[in-house]
């Protein structure tokens, strides 16, 4: 009896540690300041940060799309009007970026480079979204659903800052 109970919670903790991994496989990870200083550090000296803010980066091409091609992309994968709004509002320019995965993987190793993209999303935290969201309308929600969206694309990894 106690042989199977053991193999039985032996099983289900295989399972449950796999359900885990392959749930975090598509998820956001939040990279920190340090990891925030260290992104726009390598990718452009000239840039001052402004948040929110949403960059995509291509690995095969080893660039960050243009405005309106990190538009375009972002607009294919959800149609909810706050997904729109947002990401209208906070996709920035990146004209000024210039890295290569070596470099980046280098400054930030906790970036990935096993998918097509890249997303980067430089939010702000909980207590700040807080903050603001009398001056910003539905920014806890643009907030949140941008979380959800990115966390669920299988061609890209997205970091955030928190």
């Amino acid at each position: 009896m106690n042989r199977k109970w053991l193999i039985s919670i032996a099983l289900a903790t295989t399972f449950f540690a796999n359900v885990s991994v392959s749930a975090n496989e598509t998820s956001l990870q939040a990279l920190g300041q340090s990891g925030k200083n260290s992104f726009y550090k390598t990718a452009s000296t000239q840039t001052t940060p402004s948040f929110p803010a949403i960059y995509v980066y291509s690995v095969k091409t080893q660039q960050f799309l243009s405005q309106d091609k990190a538009l375009a992309y972002l607009g294919t994968l959800d149609s909810q009007p706050l997904w729109k709004e947002a990401t209208i509002n906070w996709v920035k320019d990146s004209t000024q970026f210039s890295t290569s995965n070596t470099k980046l993987s280098q400054a930030v190793p906790a970036i990935k480079f096993d998918r097509d993209y890249v997303i980067y999303y430089d939010n702000l935290p909980g207590p700040m979204l807080e903050q603001f969201k009398a001056m910003e309308p539905n920014l806890i929600e643009k907030d949140k659903i941008l979380k959800s969206v990115l966390s669920l694309q299988s061609n890209s990894r997205t970091y955030t800052t928190y």
